[in-house]
């Protein structure tokens, strides 16, 4: 079976246009002049090659049939148009010349003509037509029709189309009123009496024919007709010349080729097949779903310093536990600068080789006077110059996971984040850092994100929320604020006795919504910070919660979000009985999504990065387990490669496969912020050269563990 996707990339291709193509649950093709869409019904037994076919004469149909009124008879008009766009497509496309010529002839062994046991040529002259530019040239026709199919061959124009069409049709009408006009011939009584009166039907004697041969189902039907007591078919099939004969049991006026294959296609229509859902992607109003490092900041700051209570104990205890979250921080702060000077001085050397990669060195006309010596022997005693190509200006968009999920990991999981900010911070390397949060009740209402919301557009859950942590445009004392604050709500929301703010607490995984905002989100800071080249990180530990698309309200049914127009519905429970096809109306990219709950982030991340220039890094914090599902969706080899290093290392490179440019596999234990102390478990009182090696590489292990998400982006950067 042909893949669809591709035949209506195909189609998209040919037109040349802005078009769009949609597979739907019809029968038949159409095309909506006024929108530009072009539907195809969804094909289950067409082979590729009668696919092509298709695609390409409707394509035609796209490109050079106009939207007018048609002022002729339309069965005339859709065999010579059809002659007409397809002789155009395959001077456009002489690739298609090969698929209209195989397709048709597939079709015609195939009997979708409806004319097996027909002599073709005793068939109507729009017939003939019809199949002659369809494939079958071995017909006859006379010298006053050979006159009209040579205005078939030449039309150019669709006045031409209907000119030829109209001219046809009264052609075709005298035709049918010459053959009115016949008179049947008369009956020799005297012979008549000459014959046997056997009124046995067995014994009559029928005068000699010639022999038609046995597949001849004329002499069949005249002998049907004698054996139903009907006098004279034999002798006017001797008087009346063949030809004149078939035109008597056809219509002049109807194509009966065209209604032949018109019904043969509808059997091609896959009538079990899910209906093919067509969803676009958003415009977002990113103001409307992020809320600025600004407000985070002075809600966290007042929420924790401006705590109040009537108990002093109560009052004494929380602030002692906010003072031991600071202190936290700062701890992590200090143990943290050795991990960011490594850091900047993997950068700088990893930038200072690609600027030397970059590098190209060229002549002077000034003379190098310490290579006079060698002017006997070499012409090249010249200066050299040395020019360096520009470099990209890089930028760091980083989404971390807000999620319930990321409980327990939390606190490691924002210190990593925040060597990344001070190593960019140092640098100078634009940034600006999110976390995705679905905190709140959502009862199918439309995001207010959204601009223009419409049927089958991708959306939001209406809880969604970005909250911007931190950004490059801070100063060196708003930084630390919230870098502080964030650190105490982390702090609070791992259990550790710290009343934390309800406003940001930990809830689902909208990781796919993040994405569908990350565009404005790049164009904001592309436009802000002046970079050319930008990174999107994702951190999370978990698969993005499924997919929502808009949805038209019906009218008989009852929904909780009130007076809008639109809900919102999941695509994962939508997918049993619908096929969604996300597309992009920009690139017009587009391709079938998986509604699978455990391939929403491959699915959405793999999308987006087909139809943006960004480097998506994807860091995962997983167990064993998890991975391990993950890697049956590989080959074999490819699985074997990532499962050897990840019991090594615990740590595992992906690159393409799980939907980012190279996604990181960590786990969940081996996240600690903090290197671990070098800590020696010995037996007796003086430690055996073995006990020193183990707890040497345990600590050393520890330490390159910690390093390798922040290695991981510099490779991506540099």
């Amino acid at each position: 079976m042909a893949n669809s996707e591709v035949k209506g990339t195909l189609a998209r291709l040919l037109a040349t246009e802005n078009l769009t193509v949609e597979h739907r649950k019809v029968s038949t093709a159409s095309f909506d002049v006024n929108n530009r869409v072009l539907v195809l019904p969804i094909w289950k037994t067409a082979s590729d090659t009668v696919y092509d076919l298709l695609v390409g004469h409707e394509v035609g149909h796209a490109l050079y049939t106009p939207n007018i009124p048609i002022d002729a008879p339309k069965g005339f008009v859709n065999v010579i148009e059809d002659a007409r766009i397809e002789r155009m497509m395959k001077v456009t496309y002489p690739g298609l010349r090969k698929s209209f010529f195989e397709g048709y002839r597939e079709l015609w062994h195939q009997d979708f003509f409806g004319v097996a046991e027909t002599d073709v040529n005793q068939m109507s002259f729009i017939d003939r037509i019809n199949l002659y530019f369809k494939g079958c040239v071995d017909l006859e026709f006379t010298d006053e029709e050979q006159v009209y199919v040579d205005r078939a061959a030449k039309t150019n124009t669709f006045q031409d189309v209907i000119d030829l069409s109209n001219d046809l049709y009264e052609y075709a009408k005298g035709k049918e009123d010459q053959k009115e006009s016949i008179t049947p011939p008369q009956v020799d009584m005297d012979l008549e009496m000459d014959l046997p009166q056997d009124t046995d039907e067995q014994e009559t004697v029928t005068p000699d024919r010639p022999d038609l041969g046995e597949d001849d189902t004329e002499y069949e039907d005249g002998e049907g007709d004698r054996q139903d007591g009907k006098e004279g078919g034999d002798t006017s099939d001797l008087e009346t010349p063949s030809y004149e004969a078939g035109n008597e049991e056809c219509d002049e006026l109807k194509s009966e080729t065209e209604e032949a294959l018109r019904q043969a296609l509808e059997t091609l229509v896959d009538d079990d097949e899910r209906e093919w859902i067509y969803l676009t992607t958003p415009e977002i109003d990113i103001d409307s779903a992020v809320i600025d490092y600004w407000t985070v900041q002075e809600d966290l700051y007042y929420h924790y310093e401006g705590y109040a209570t009537a108990d002093k104990h109560t009052h004494d205890w929380m602030f002692g536990q906010l003072r031991e979250a600071k202190q936290q921080y700062l701890n992590s702060k200090k143990e943290a600068q050795r991990s960011v000077n490594y850091l900047v001085k993997q950068f700088e050397m990893r930038k200072s080789a690609d600027e030397y990669k970059r590098a190209a060195v060229s002549k002077t006309g000034v003379i190098n006077t310490n290579s006079l010596f060698k002017y006997k022997i070499t012409d090249d005693i010249f200066k050299r110059v040395t020019t360096v190509k520009e470099g990209k200006n890089h930028g760091l968009v980083m989404f971390i996971d807000w999620s319930g999920s990321m409980q327990h990991q939390l606190i490691d999981t924002l210190i990593q984040t925040y060597n990344l900010v001070w190593f960019c911070k140092k640098v100078g390397i634009p940034f600006r850092v999110y976390a995705f949060q679905s905190a709140h009740s959502s009862r199918g209402e439309v995001h207010p994100a959204i601009k223009n919301p419409k049927n089958n557009i991708l959306g939001l859950t209406g809880d969604f929320a970005l909250l911007e942590f931190f950004s490059s445009k801070q100063n060196a004392k708003s930084l630390e604020k919230s870098m502080m604050y964030i650190y105490c709500q982390a702090y609070g929301m791992s259990r550790h006795g710290l009343s934390y703010m309800h406003k940001y607490t930990l809830g689902g995984t909208p990781l796919a919504e993040a994405v569908i905002c990350a565009p404005a989100l790049v164009d904001r800071l592309k436009r802000i910070e002046n970079v050319t080249k930008v990174n999107v990180v994702c951190l999370s530990d978990g698969e993005s919660q499924p997919m929502v698309y808009l949805k038209e309200k019906s009218g008989d049914q009852y929904y909780y979000n009130g007076d809008e127009d639109f809900i919102t519905r999941s695509i994962q429970y939508s997918s049993r009985h619908q096929k969604f096809i996300l597309r992009d109306p920009k690139t017009g990219y587009s391709r079938e999504i998986s509604s699978s709950p455990y391939e929403t982030t491959k699915e959405i991340v793999s999308f987006y990065r087909e139809i943006t220039n960004y480097n998506w890094v994807g860091i995962r914090i997983c167990t064993g387990n998890e991975l391990k599902r993950f890697l049956r969706t590989l080959t074999w080899e490819e699985s074997e490669v990532v499962d050897k290093q990840w019991k090594r290392e615990k740590f595992a490179s992906v690159k393409m496969n799980a939907g980012f440019t190279e996604s990181f596999y960590i786990a969940d234990k081996s996240l600690g912020g903090n290197t671990q102390d070098l800590e020696v478990k010995q037996k007796g009182e003086v430690a055996t050269r073995a006990e020193l090696g183990r707890a040497f590489k345990k600590h050393m292990g520890s330490k390159m563990t910690n390093k390798k998400v922040l290695n991981a982006f510099i490779e991506q950067i540099a």
